[in-house]
């Protein structure tokens, strides 16, 4: 199970699984795409997302929470992740999606209970999203 959400009064809190860090984010993407599906009036739009940080779990945490924030503000009900490129100073990923109604709204992300580690063979995560 590469995510999983878990319902709380006020929050939403996700645990994500992958073989390497960028998997981890891939999965992020995915969940969020879930989370927020909804109505799209418009199709084909296109943003770039830009975040500066070398801490990867509170990088992951801005990840999440940009693509929630663009949800709220522009409608945006992401839909695929067209590129994603995670370096030591941050990460600039290419979303694509619709405009339209999300399917939820979310304030944004917290630093409670974050992480981001090596589990095994492969990478575990843990974020919580304000509702």
């Amino acid at each position: 199970m590469p995510f999983r959400w878990v319902e709380t009064p006020g929050t939403l809190e996700i645990e994500i699984e992958g073989p390497d860090e960028r998997a981890v984010f891939v999965e992020g993407f995915g969940a969020m795409c879930e989370l927020l599906a909804g109505d799209v009036a418009e199709r084909g739009v296109t943003r770039t997302v830009e975040l500066a940080g070398r801490d990867r779990a509170a990088l992951l945490a801005d990840w999440l929470a940009e693509l929630a924030i663009l949800g709220d503000t522009e409608g945006l009900v992401p839909e695929r992740l067209a590129d994603l490129e995670l370096g030591e100073e941050g990460l600039r990923a290419t979303v694509e999606g619709g405009r339209g109604t999300p399917g939820r709204t979310l304030k944004g992300a917290n630093y409670d209970r974050l992480a981001l580690e090596r589990s095994g063979e492969g990478w575990v995560a843990r974020a919580v999203l304000d509702r």
